[in-house]
């Protein structure tokens, strides 16, 4: 017994050994493991013995057998019952050996399915798998396992979410089905990343996450750079190599330390060796850092976990953490913390004989996720687990609206203990109260408008839940009871009781019962004159022209008033005559809209004079007699100036006269001479001849000058614009007079009776002189003088640097007012001139000649003018490696930026003299382009005959003088003519982003070859095409012409070339560089759109609704188009897709364009209106967008103007309302500079004018279906079906669309060419079928 004993130990210890279960282990825990494992045995065999010397006992009676016998029968049966309880034990122990724990965890299997494996091996990989995934409870609160499978391409076989119990999981992986293909690595450790660690697809934010690998060989693809990226997201990796597997590259995938995390086998029979070991390390994984194995952990217990985790003190921004400490004493406690909403998780430690810890710096009203473990050495225990809620901020309970006026209300409110301030937000205003206020006016409001208004209690940056309430301002007041009397034939009195308030003025219309609405423009007549006054009309009124002419008939006259005066004087008129007189606004560009009205001039009949007084002079006339006359027609006036005090009036001297009514008994004498003194007569006009006259005298008051017309000032300085102020004259004028100048020539204005005024268009830091003068009837006064100065526009500071042969940079300090650079090369030999945006404030000019003496200019911009350019002078250095590169520079190329590759036959039948021709044919186009490099123009060449070589990278070389010596030295190649292959190869391997590939420009490509190809073309040639590559074609003597037009872009005439023999090459040379850097210089990439190769973009693959991608992006499914056969992608409500406008268009928008939409409106689409497409600042403020308004059942288009005004264009008609009826729908819209075009299902509906288009901002965003009253980066968006968004960069694209993609469109062609062909004989005999058994087949007629 004590033998079997020791033994049973010793095996057992030596299993456990194996597992690894003791390693981690400390001296004590070992001992206390070992003798339990010993007292079971002992007690377990001892029992066991004695049962079968009782069992000897009574199968083989003493009587019978010799003592030997018996003897060897027990020791048999001992033999036999050691074996039965080693199998027991072991049984046991198995069956505990499972993961037993509390912690979530989500893993993803990540299984190589390629060719090499093989059917037979891949069993075993199941069940690898199965025993792997064994060990762990299964659930959505515990343990979470997807897989995907991977070879070429990586396909998820379940995800994270799709089995909740471990039986449905181990039944999915007995089925796992075999994948085959290549063997991709690093595309597939992506794919996870991007697909299955995601919260859409079960990802729980608390849980840890582990990524295990299972390959059988080298990758063919980079995989550090994925590995990477994996881990940087948290992400614990296994990696798990077989037979071929490279070592080094599961290193490098591995988290560390390699040794628990990396395994590697010689074949997969030896997998199911290490499975147990794995599950060890795997479920410490799932536990967290520092924990143990668990096969120990179940034997003995936890018996260092805390217990009775108690949370309080709880504030807006901490809370404190109490627990009871486990029996065993332990070095420290772990306390993590994190938001139950998802987060970074926080990490504190506490002293080993501490049971209490405060938890800071949280965020308010927020439930937190609470972790203590007990730690002893690298090792923790169970995790006990808790929640608490921080409180919200203080917010303001109580606030009151009152005094609202018309324009105004107020807000008070009771404060907020510990507020830092507060925030009241009405009618998207923000306005920010110091902490000591609780009472505010809300200023300059609508009328008889309710506002909402919020108020938040602000704490350092945070705020507080609103308080919202509402005010409502009070209507306008009318102006009272109106009363109408005096009527006449020709006339009534009109009288009104006075509004109440500060009232500008009465506005007065009438009309009669069958006429027009009229508006009153007041005149005051004499016997000679009308004086006529009118209300200002809106806008920005350049003058009035006043027309009169008699209502019985006559000439008609006009007179022109500045536009800042609202009367005049009609002088030398008819007596007793009635006029119709119009007043006309004049503005900048049209006339305003007219308003009449008629005047009659005074009778000449009166009264007796009696006394005359002088306005001009405070003593009274001393009257020469007093006449009594009747009848009297009228008076008439008459005076002259004198030199001295005594006036003298005779009746031969030729004065002045003017007449007046005889019931008039005071006039106006205008346009007399200031400071002058005068001697006035009134003479009584009678039927049959005059009175006597009565003589006064008076004397003008002087102009008002410098000394009366005081205080110049200057006043709100800007870059184009200053005011100018002055006291007023003392005494009335007509106007006053700007007169100022920064150089020789003078400006004027006449800015009326004001005494401040703006002046515009001004040159930034420039001083003007200016003058004022005050404008009176008889000439001006004496100028007030003074200066402004505009302030500076232009950047400081500027230097040079980084100069080379071929280049140099420029940076400068920037200007606080500047929204953009322009930067001017001045020429020696070229120049160049580009517009950067105000956050660069450097900037590098490339592809200069060396030794040249260059002059760089710099000009600040705002959005409305373009300040002085400041320059500076610099050499580039001298270079003459290459002396001959710069004769082949074109400058077409200039600004050229696109990845170019060149595909290069390089049969046998080429032979090496022809071959270096084509090598020079393609020197001497490379020499055409401007920079080589990141910033221009990117190069590779590529060499084919029955395979495809890549002679050098898009990214090899960044310069034109390196990448023309790399062509030098490329050798013939010799084979036979593959180049379907060679296609295939461009499209997987060079137009790639580890060889350079750029987004968002131009994919170019360029073949030469000289016959026809030995495998199949149009399948690889359309891959290319239909990615949006433009592909030439350079065929040289005898060719198949119809293969040259399958594999080259649409329309052929512009991309395919053909030459008699290999010395005709500079023939096309200019044609084909043409034709080339006009699609490089084009800000629009190239897409494939209909058969055809157009410069657009791609609206859906920017924001990830494709087949591939949608799955991984959050609020989209993907549901049948128009048709079965099409795609739609189901936006659902708040989805809010979003993509920088950087990464969409990284040049902006092009100036004319054509987006094309094909939506569906669903029953659970909003009412209200929504951007179905909307680009914003960075703020989220739209900028430019397509409007889906269903309440109002309009389509609108919108953008900013070049004053950065929005502006939109609304459709609305019959045609339009079908988009509300719940079909599919397509829409081209037209945008140019001048106007907006809209087409419905391939039809006009209507074009609207608009102003030309400002830049967008490149540091904005793009959102589809954002609601329109949605405000800020998680607004709400609208739900519809997407089945189309494509932007074209032209405007001819709508004349190739058919709309056969609609049902309605089909049906109506359909029936047009079923009416068109009723009289025809068909020509269609025979039907050629062609078949392909993965994708399609075609029909095609054959005639004869």
């Amino acid at each position: 017994s004590a033998c079997y004993n020791q033994s049973f130990s010793f095996h057992l210890a030596t299993y456990l050994g194996k597992k690894k279960m003791l390693s981690s282990r400390n001296e004590h825990e070992i001992k206390v493991f070992s003798k339990s494992v010993m007292l079971i045995s002992y007690c377990s065999v001892n029992v066991l013995f004695l049962f079968a010397v009782s069992m000897c006992t009574c199968l083989f009676p003493v009587s019978h057998r010799s003592p030997a016998e018996l003897s060897s029968a027990i020791s048999r049966h001992y033999t036999i019952t050691s074996k039965l309880l080693l199998a027991f034990l072991a049984g046991v122990l198995l069956a505990e050996n499972q993961c037993k724990t509390t912690a979530k965890a989500d893993i993803v299997l990540l299984v190589d399915g390629s060719w090499s494996i093989g059917r037979l091996n891949f069993k075993t990989i199941r069940t690898f798998i199965g025993r792997m995934v064994g060990v762990f409870d299964i659930g959505p609160d515990k343990v979470q396992i997807g897989l995907a499978q991977y070879s070429g391409d990586p396909k998820t076989e379940w995800h994270l979410n799709a089995h909740a119990t471990r039986e449905s999981l181990q039944e999915a992986v007995a089925n796992l089905p075999y994948k085959g293909g290549n063997t991709m690595t690093g595309m597939a450790l992506n794919y996870i990343l991007q697909n299955n660690f995601k919260p859409n697809v079960g990802m729980r934010p608390d849980s840890r996450k582990i990524g295990v690998l299972v390959t059988d060989g080298k990758s063919q693809d980079e995989i550090v750079v994925n590995s990477q990226r994996l881990r940087d997201s948290g992400i614990e990796l296994y990696a798990i190599g077989v037979k071929n597997a490279d070592e080094n590259e599961l290193r490098s995938i591995a988290s560390d330390p390699d040794e628990i995390h990396m395994y590697n086998v010689n074949d997969f029979s030896f997998l199911l060796d290490i499975v147990d070991d794995l599950t060890v390390n795997l479920c410490n994984s799932v536990k967290g850092p520092g924990t143990v194995t668990v096969a120990l952990r179940s034997s003995l217990g936890d018996y260092r976990t805390p217990t009775d985790l108690v949370t309080s003190e709880v504030t807006h921004y901490s809370f404190r953490a109490t627990w009871m400490p486990p029996d065993e004493p332990v070095e420290k406690f772990r306390i993590e913390y994190v938001p139950a909403a998802g987060g970074k998780t926080e990490v504190m430690f506490a002293d080993g004989e501490e049971n209490t810890v405060v938890l800071v710096n949280l965020t308010p009203m927020t439930e937190y996720i609470v972790r203590v473990y007990g730690v002893i050495g690298e090792e923790s225990s169970e995790p006990l687990k808790g929640t608490e809620t921080t409180l919200p901020l203080p917010a303001v309970t109580s606030m009151t609206v009152y005094d609202e006026a018309i324009t105004s209300m107020r807000v008070r409110w009771e404060l907020v203990s510990g507020a830092s301030g507060y925030l009241l937000n009405y009618n998207t205003i923000n306005l920010r109260v110091d902490a000591e206020m609780n009472d505010v006016q809300l200023m300059q409001l609508l009328p008889n408008t309710a506002y909402s208004i919020s108020l938040f209690a602000l704490h350092g940056e945070a705020a507080s839940e609103p308080l919202i309430d509402r005010g409502v301002t009070l209507p306008l007041p009318p102006s009272g009871k109106l009363k109408i009397s005096e009527a006449t034939h020709s006339s009534m009195r009109l009288t009104w009781d006075a509004a109440p308030g500060n009232v500008r003025k009465y506005i007065i219309t009438y009309k009669r019962e069958d006429g027009e609405l009229k508006e009153v423009i007041k005149m005051y007549p004499t016997v000679n004159s009308l004086r006529v006054r009118w209300d200002p009309a809106d806008g920005d009124v350049r003058q009035y022209n006043v027309i009169y002419v008699p209502v019985a008939g006559g000439a008609s006259s006009m007179t022109q008033v500045s536009g800042m005066s609202t009367n005049t004087i009609l002088r030398n008129l008819q007596p007793n005559t009635e006029y119709r007189v119009t007043v006309i606004p004049v503005y900048p560009d049209a006339e305003g809209k007219k308003q009449s009205e008629n005047g009659k001039t005074s009778v000449a009949d009166g009264v007796s004079p009696s006394l005359l007084k002088s306005s001009l002079s405070s003593t009274p006339a001393t009257p020469r007699g007093q006449l009594r006359c009747e009848h009297i027609c009228l008076h008439r006036i008459s005076w002259m100036f004198v030199n001295t005090l005594v006036f003298v009036l005779s009746k031969q001297w030729s004065s002045p006269q003017v007449l007046v009514p005889g019931n008039i008994n005071s006039a106006f004498l205008d346009q007399l001479i200031p400071d002058t003194p005068y001697s006035v007569n009134v003479m009584a006009v009678y039927p049959d001849g005059e009175g006597p006259g009565i003589d006064g005298k008076g004397k003008t008051l002087p102009r008002a000058g410098p000394r009366n017309m005081r205080n110049l000032r200057v006043s709100d300085e800007w870059y184009t614009r200053f005011r100018v102020s002055w006291d007023p004259a003392p005494t009335p004028v007509m106007g006053y007079k700007l007169v100022y100048q920064p150089t020789d020539e003078s400006l004027e204005v006449y800015v009326g009776d004001i005494t401040s005024y703006t002046l515009h268009n001004l040159l930034p830091g420039t001083t003007y002189d200016v003058q004022v003068y005050a404008q009176y009837d008889g000439g001006v006064s004496i100028p007030l003088t003074g200066q402004g100065t505009t302030l500076y526009l232009n950047v400081t500071n500027l230097e040079t640097y980084d100069v080379g042969y071929d280049r140099f940079c420029v940076r400068w300090t920037p200007h606080r007012a500047a929204t953009s650079y322009r930067i001017k090369l001045n020429p020696l030999d070229r120049q160049q001139e580009i517009t950067i945006t105000a956050g660069q404030s450097q900037y590098c000019f490339e592809g200069l000649s060396p030794d040249s003496l260059y002059n760089a200019t710099v000009f600040v911009q705002t959005p409305n003018l373009e300040g002085p350019g400041v320059s500076t002078r610099e050499r580039t250095r001298e270079f003459r490696l290459y002396p001959e590169i710069s004769r082949y520079s074109s400058a077409l190329c200039k600004g050229a930026k696109a990845d170019v590759t060149f595909l290069i036959d390089g049969s046998w039948s080429i032979g090496d003299d022809s071959f270096s021709k084509v090598v020079k044919f393609i020197f001497s186009v490379v020499g055409a382009f401007d920079i080589i490099g990141p910033s221009g123009m990117q190069v590779s060449f590529v060499q084919y005959s029955d395979d495809a070589k890549t002679e050098f990278k898009l990214n090899t070389y960044n310069d034109k003088g390196n990448a023309l010596s790399a062509l030098n030295l490329i050798g013939y190649k010799g084979g036979n003519t593959k180049t379907g292959v060679a296609l295939k190869h461009v499209y997987e391997k060079v137009f790639t982003l580890d060889s350079g590939m750029r987004r968002n420009v131009p994919k170019v490509v360029v073949a030469v070859t000289d016959g026809r190809s030995q495998d199949e073309v149009s399948k690889n040639a359309a891959k290319l095409q239909q990615a949006g590559y433009s592909v030439f074609v350079v065929g040289v003597a005898d060719v198949d012409f119809v293969e040259l037009q399958n594999i080259a872009s649409k329309p052929s005439e512009r991309h395919v070339f053909v030459v008699d023999d290999f010395d005709a090459f500079s023939s096309i040379q200019d044609n084909l560089v043409t034709f080339i850097c006009e699609t490089a210089t084009s800000s629009c990439p190239l897409i494939y759109v209909n058969g055809f190769t157009s410069p657009g973009f791609r609206m859906l693959e920017a924001f990830n609704l494709t087949e591939k991608m949608y799955a991984s992006t959050k609020g989209v499914s993907m549901e049948p188009g128009s048709f079965n056969s099409y795609t739609a992608y189901r936006l659902h409500k708040n989805a809010f897709l979003n993509q920088p406008s950087s990464y969409i268009h990284p040049d902006g928008l092009p100036s004319t364009y054509t987006i094309i939409l094909m939506f569906r409106l669903l029953p659970d689409s909003p009412t209200e209106a929504f951007d179905i497409w909307q680009v914003s600042d960075k703020n989220y403020k739209p900028e430019t967008g397509v409007t889906i308004d269903p309440s109002a059942q309009t389509v609108s288009f919108y953008n900013k103007d070049t004053t950065g005004e929005i502006q939109r264009a609304t459709f609305k008609n019959d045609q339009v309302k079908r988009i509300f009826h719940g079909s599919f729908h397509k829409l081209h819209i037209l945008v140019s500079s001048k106007s907006v075009k809209l087409n419905l299902d391939c039809q006009e509906v209507a074009e609207k004018e608009i102003k030309p288009a400002g830049n967008t901002s490149m540091d904005g965003f793009q959102v589809l279906g954002k609601m329109s009253k949605s405000i800020g980066s998680k607004g709400e968006s609208a739900t519809f079906q997407l089945q189309m968004f494509d932007i074209v960069c032209s405007l001819g694209w709508t004349s190739r669309d058919r709309c056969c993609d609609l049902p309605s469109m089909v049906r109506e062609n359909f029936k047009k060419a079923s009416r068109d062909q009723l009289s025809v004989t068909p020509a269609v005999h025979k039907l050629q079928l062609s078949f392909d058994a993965t994708k399609y087949f075609s029909i095609a007629p054959i005639n004869f």
